[in-house]
């Protein structure tokens, strides 16, 4: 059983925001040493997923550097391998694509050029660990048009208006138990609750996208989720396979906030990256450990390879390269590469994106529900 891997690069970002003006969705860095793409391709690799094409849109060097040949996951192969697509396709068409299914069709001859009877597609603005290969055998049985994936959790009503929802009827004489009957996208109208959240990764046979490329083509469709999930639910078999491992939504600032002081959490942290028996990959760096100074004091946080700190951080991730110099205090924060806090610092629920430079005897605080964000290299 073989299967092709799809990923969006930057299907979502508008809902994160600042964090994405000078990169993709799949660019954006997460506890100390990854980026969100990683978990994507290590989930692809780890299913036996050896071809995979990443759909660029904008803003997408850094993530080409980071993939370079893809051989930090497996993924530098003579056959197979990985490809960088970009956004404007082999046809005559201008401008970018406008949705998923849009940016399927920019890439048609890529698909039907490949051999794998299966597809898996993926978004990158979910973090998880997940076996594909679950869900490709899980699709085969149900015999879905199109497996789609969620998790069932608590969301509160601004993840609900950046989300997708599901419903799958609790009904045990059902004949097709798994069957998804309604789909909600963005309900801003929903309070918060327990849904079934997609996880904005489905499989289908190869077969059948290319059908549905031609079909969309044909009737000017370019939303996967509107014009095919939502548009056709009741006429075609939409299967939901549950993942009922961690996953986490960055589909907000304040989610990505909460989901990276959330590997805090040992717990958390080990669901995701140790318990499944599968590894997370990244980048390789040559970089030298940690350095603390005599009068460094670090309390629950993470800290990644080549940062010197010589301060205070307390509850707070920081990311590769980062200083911290004597008498600051970084609580509650995350600070994102090669960021330099000086001297008499105190920083508290602030996101310091890569490159930032917080001069001496700075003070600079927020709160829980209205963080800080300071832009990539800004100067204060």
């Amino acid at each position: 059983m073989q299967a092709l891997g799809i990923v969006f690069s930057d299907i979502h970002e508008w809902d994160v925001g600042a964090l994405t003006t000078n990169r993709t969705v799949a660019a954006i860095p997460f506890a100390g040493r990854y980026w969100l793409i990683d978990f994507v391709l290590s989930n692809m690799i780890n299913s036996g997923i050896h071809k995979v094409g990443v759909i660029t849109k904008s803003n997408y060097q850094p993530l080409m550097e980071h993939i370079g040949s893809g051989k930090d996951w497996d993924l530098s192969r003579k056959n197979g391998g990985i490809a960088i697509l970009p956004p404007y396709g082999e046809d005559s068409r201008a401008g970018l694509y406008r949705g998923r299914l849009d940016a399927l069709t920019r890439i048609a001859n890529y698909i039907s050029n490949s051999p794998q009877e299966f597809v898996v597609m993926s978004d990158c603005d979910m973090i998880c660990n997940i076996n594909y290969k679950n869900v490709i055998d899980f699709h085969i049985k149900s015999g879905a048009d199109i497996t789609a994936v969620y998790n069932e959790h608590y969301i509160d009503k601004e993840s609900a208006a950046h989300s997708t929802l599901y419903t799958i009827p609790e009904d045990s004489s059902n004949h097709n138990p798994d069957r998804i009957t309604e789909v909600y996208i963005e309900p801003w109208y929903v309070e918060g609750g327990t849904f079934k959240v997609s996880m904005n990764t489905w499989v289908m046979r190869k077969d059948y996208m290319l059908n549905m490329i031609a079909n969309s083509i044909a009737t000017g469709k370019t939303h996967l989720v509107r014009d095919i999930l939502l548009a056709e639910v009741d006429n075609i078999n939409i299967a939901g396979y549950e993942h009922k491992g961690y996953c986490a939504h960055i589909n907000s600032i304040n989610n990505y906030f909460k989901y990276n002081i959330e590997m805090l959490d040992n717990n958390k942290r080990n669901e995701l990256f140790y318990n499944t028996g599968r590894n997370v990959y990244t980048k390789v760096r040559d970089s030298e450990p940690a350095r603390y100074g005599e009068n460094a004091n670090v309390r629950n946080s993470l800290v990644a390879d080549a940062c010197i700190i010589d301060g205070t951080v307390e509850n707070s991730v920081i990311f590769r390269g980062v200083k911290v110099s004597k008498n600051s205090v970084v609580k509650n924060c995350v600070v994102m590469q090669d960021g330099i806090i000086g001297e008499d610092c105190n920083l508290e629920w602030i996101i310091a994106d890569k490159g930032v430079i917080i001069t001496d005897g700075k003070k600079l605080t927020a709160d829980k529900e209205y963080l800080m964000y300071i832009t990539k290299n800004k100067r204060i």
